[in-house]
């Protein structure tokens, strides 16, 4: 796991914990987005740049970490 030394807000971290427990069901609308997906969109938001695969985030620091 590489440090990105690039940290979420707390809000941020809430709403994945929230969306990690939340189940899978399929909606009129679609499905939603995954954890996985969001925390990587996260991530580029906080001006981090594309990489192959996705961004993770140490749930305890609040660190955008990658593979």
């Amino acid at each position: 796991m590489t440090k990105t030394g690039v940290f979420a807000t707390e809000e941020e971290v809430e709403s994945l914990k929230k969306s990690m427990q939340t189940p899978l069901i399929m909606l009129q609308c679609g499905m939603p987005k995954s954890p996985q997906k969001r925390c990587h969109e996260l991530a580029l938001v906080h001006g981090l740049p594309e990489i192959t695969g996705m961004y993770g985030l140490d749930l305890k620091s609040r660190e955008f970490v990658t593979v």
